[in-house]
Order: C-alpha cells, then sequence, then structure tokens
C-alpha cells in the first residue's frame, strides 16, 4: 500500500489502484503469469454515475465551431457535473490550456487528424488519476477516443465506461 495508490499483484500480472473524490480506478501495470492468485481485471467507478451525453455534445459543437484548430474541455465533479471550458491558446496541432480543479474528464481535439493519444505528448501530460479523451477526424465523421489514467499508467475505455447515451 502506498500513500496515492496501491499496487496489486494478481495471477494475471501487477495493477495499480487509486481513488480520488471523483473517481476509483484500477489498470493493468504489467502482463505476468503469477500462480496461486486469483486474476484481476482494470475497474473504473464514477462518484456521480455515467457522465450525461450532453457533455460530450458539448464538447463536439465546441470543437466543430472551428474544426481546423485543436481545442480543450473537461469535465469537472464537485457535487456533480459541470462543463468546463479554460482559457486556451489553439492552434491546427496543438492546444495549451490553464488546467481546472476537480477534472474527472479531460477531452482535446486533434482537428482534422485522426483520433489518437500521442506517447510524446499525451502520456507525458496525462500523468494524473482521471479519464482521458480525444475527438478527431473533425472535417468528416469525428472518432472519440477514450482512456482512463492511473499517475501515468493507462487502460482504454469504451463509450459506456464512460458515457450515458450513445455515441451516434
Amino acid at each position: 500500500k502506498g500513500i496515492y495508490y496501491n499496487y496489486i499483484l494478481a495471477a494475471n500480472g501487477l495493477f495499480i489502484e487509486a481513488s480520488n473524490p471523483a473517481i476509483a480506478a484500477r489498470v493493468p501495470v504489467a502482463e505476468c503469469e503469477v500462480r496461486g492468485l486469483a486474476p484481476m481485471k482494470a475497474k473504473i467507478a464514477l462518484t456521480y454515475g455515467s457522465i450525461p451525453q450532453r457533455f460530450f455534445d458539448l464538447a463536439l459543437d465546441t470543437f466543430l465551431a472551428a474544426p481546423d484548430r485543436e481545442h480543450y474541455v473537461a469535465v469537472t465533479a464537485a457535487a456533480g457535473y459541470d462543463f468546463y471550458v479554460p482559457v486556451q491558446d489553439e492552434d491546427g496541432a496543438s492546444v495549451v490550456y490553464e488546467m481546472g480543479d476537480s477534472v474527472v474528464l479531460d477531452i482535446h481535439s486533434h482537428a482534422h487528424m485522426p483520433a489518437f493519444l500521442s506517447p510524446q505528448t499525451d502520456d507525458k501530460d496525462e500523468t494524473g488519476l482521471k479519464l482521458y479523451a480525444v475527438v478527431g477526424r473533425l472535417n468528416a465523421t469525428p472518432v472519440v477516443k477514450l482512456r482512463v489514467g492511473v499517475y501515468g499508467y493507462f487502460h482504454s475505455l469504451t463509450w459506456r465506461d464512460v458515457f450515458d447515451g450513445s455515441l451516434t
């Protein structure tokens, strides 16, 4: 056990587990076989339940207002969910923004590029305990990629893991 997170050894590998007032998460760190232990799965639990789809719809509307630029928005969680759009400096390939308090979901766009999470940029920036999303292909049918991060370890998520409603 640690101060901010715990490591758990299971039959299928090593996991990291942590929680804060908005989210509890467990993700794999390294796969391996350990005989004599029970297997474990990744998990997330959001304090206020699934994030309402309307927050994603607001994010997408914000991104589509200027689809040739990268943008950032967030969902915060303090006594429920709120939408947060900080002061930011955007261009076609990057966005720099002010970090908000109680952020449970970071969402950024990739303008016309595909939706992907970059090891060079995103993995280095996304070191907290929260959900992360990127939306790409704003000039066609937008695509979203989602993941949970636990202090630098990541696990891919589906739409239903994060949002209520339908991606369509």
